[in-house]
């Protein structure tokens, strides 16, 4: 695999400082309540900030009552009702979170205390694995951790990368088309370029429809492909689009504009989703959101990914390295 320009390093130490300095967890919006692997997330950066002590179900209870998430009723018959459907709403997220320990197993970072109360494990017994897990936790958390926008998102890609590097057999090409690539130029030059690469022609007529000054790469982030040793073009592609936000769902058609930019040969191109989520739905075999997915498209999400990284010599020096560290070793009362 060709290895991407290295991201950029500058002042990161500072602004980690800043953040800390002034830190401040909350959920911010309120996600549908049936979404609950998003809450199940945030419980966990609870845990995370509160180190070594345990999370209980009445600690999130009671942080989403001082948050506004959960509003309570005026009238005293009426509360009672709502104080059980409250409790149950709150359990189910924690049977998300005791499912996602036994999917993720030893990768899993955090520890159970019976069926209501969750911890980060000690520092010295975080892996490598876990601590990428806690990256993907944060990329996912935007909302929280948006002052690392810049660096979250890139390095996620820089992740997915890898992984599709890993996914795919090894005389695979896997190229990076997003903000790591090492095309350069226009978005029109750098399409016609990785058309050189693919062997395929492009389509002038749409191509002629992209900005002649613009240089974004179009909704593809990553691509790979499995050339046979003739010059046929007749292969398999994988275009890829990486997506950190709630509503990645929204950027699952951006990756079919290259059908248009592209005449692929007698093999239309496969695509993928990745997303820094935590989407399989232990219980029932199937993903959280499923609805959101379209059809023909191969998704990546939080365990997927963590399986196909094996190696972290890439992942030790991001800066989003840093800011795990420092979420692991910084610790404050929030609950």
């Amino acid at each position: 695999m060709e290895e991407p320009f290295k991201i950029k390093k500058m002042n990161f130490d500072n602004k980690l400082n800043n953040y800390f300095a002034n830190l401040t967890v909350k959920l911010s919006s309120k996600p549908a309540e049936n979404l609950v692997h998003i809450y199940a997330d945030y419980v966990e950066i609870v845990s995370l900030f509160s180190n070594q002590n345990y999370v209980s179900t009445t600690d999130i209870l009671d942080r989403f009552h001082d948050e506004g998430i959960i509003l309570k009723n005026k009238q005293d018959e009426e509360q009672a009702a709502d104080n059980d459907q409250n409790e149950r709403w709150i359990n189910s997220i924690y049977r998300v979170l005791l499912e996602r320990q036994q999917l993720y197993n030893n990768d899993y970072p955090f520890d159970f205390f019976g069926n209501n109360k969750i911890k980060l494990k000690n520092v010295g017994q975080l892996t490598d694995k876990n601590k990428l897990y806690i990256f993907l936790l944060l990329a996912s958390s935007l909302n929280i951790f948006g002052s690392f926008e810049p660096e979250l998102t890139s390095e996620f890609e820089l992740v997915c990368y890898h992984v599709l590097g890993k996914y795919l057999p090894q005389h695979a090409t896997v190229k990076s088309f997003g903000k790591n690539t090492t095309y350069t130029g226009t978005a029109i030059e750098k399409i016609k370029n990785l058309a050189a690469d693919l062997k395929v022609e492009v389509d002038d007529d749409f191509l002629n429809k992209i900005s002649a000054r613009g240089n974004m790469e179009r909704g593809l982030d990553i691509i790979g492909w499995i050339s046979f040793s003739d010059n046929v073009p007749n292969h398999l592609s994988l275009l890829c689009q990486c997506a950190c936000g709630k509503e990645w769902y929204k950027k699952l058609t951006e990756t079919r504009r290259y059908e248009k930019y592209y005449k692929f040969y007698c093999n239309k191109p496969n695509h993928a989703m990745f997303i820094p989520y935590s989407l399989i739905n232990y219980h029932d075999s199937d993903f959280h959101q499923a609805d959101e997915l379209s059809v023909d498209t191969l998704l990546f999400e939080r365990k997927r990914i963590i399986n196909y990284v094996d190696d972290f010599t890439f992942f030790i020096p991001l800066n989003s390295k840093k800011l795990v560290d420092k979420c692991i070793e910084f610790e404050e009362d929030i609950v």
